[in-house]
């Protein structure tokens, strides 16, 4: 069975990237979960999609320009607030897995800071940009790195095989039997994102994708995928 992971945590339920969001998952019963990370202005690592603050708080404006004490008087929806990543690791503790999507090389460092003083903490870096995973890869040996792709491409390959990465994660649309097979000849697993679809997921598992990310963990467990 395909490892679920819960994408900006129970965000089909709860405010996307939110403390209740990543606890409500693991209470639904998610292998992981994920979530993105950009840089205040002040150097802190926050959990945010996007570069702004338009889509997901009541506030506008770049991240970037932005210092902690500003980010957390927003309103990230039904009252909450823009956590940081030591917020969300304080929360899930070493209880699941965290799959840590870098938006820039300019968070990579602090992210490595937060996590790397927590021993017990299973986690991976992500990045579409492959040039994350390069510096963080010249920084730490042994911390695990998933290249995001939309499909699969010569570059992402090569990332991967650059990087001794375990797996590819790729465009759900991307998948097909031909796909997981070429993957495994490369000995590369195949995660997929995102999908609510509990037909398309059990789809996927017979297939062979080894994880599957999704706003709607419960959804996907209820229909079979425990």
């Amino acid at each position: 069975m395909p490892k679920i992971y819960a994408h900006r945590g129970a965000s089909a339920e709860l405010p996307e990237n939110s403390l209740p969001a990543f606890a409500r998952a693991i209470e639904r019963g998610a292998y992981g979960i994920e979530l993105d990370v950009h840089l205040s202005r002040d150097g802190v690592p926050v959990v945010i999609h996007d570069e702004t603050v338009d889509r997901t708080t009541r506030g506008t404006g770049a991240v970037a320009d932005m210092d902690l004490a500003e980010l957390a008087l927003l309103d990230a929806g039904n009252g909450l607030r823009i956590p940081t990543l030591d917020d969300v690791l304080n929360v899930i503790g070493d209880v699941v897995h965290v799959d840590i999507e870098v938006k820039a090389a300019v968070a990579a460092d602090a992210v490595l800071e937060v996590t790397l003083r927590r021993p017990a903490l299973r986690f991976a870096v992500s990045s579409f940009n492959h040039d994350v995973l390069r510096h963080v890869r010249v920084k730490e040996a042994d911390v695990e790195l998933w290249p995001l792709t939309v499909g699969v491409t010569d570059e992402a390959l090569g990332a991967a095989a650059e990087l001794g990465s375990p797996c590819l994660a790729i465009h759900e649309g991307f998948i097909n039997d031909d796909i997981v097979k070429y993957l495994h000849t490369r000995g590369l697993e195949a995660w997929v994102w995102t999908v609510n679809d509990p037909d398309r997921a059990a789809e996927l598992t017979r297939l062979g994708v080894s994880g599957i990310c999704t706003d709607d963990p419960e959804r996907l467990l209820r229909g079979g995928l425990a």
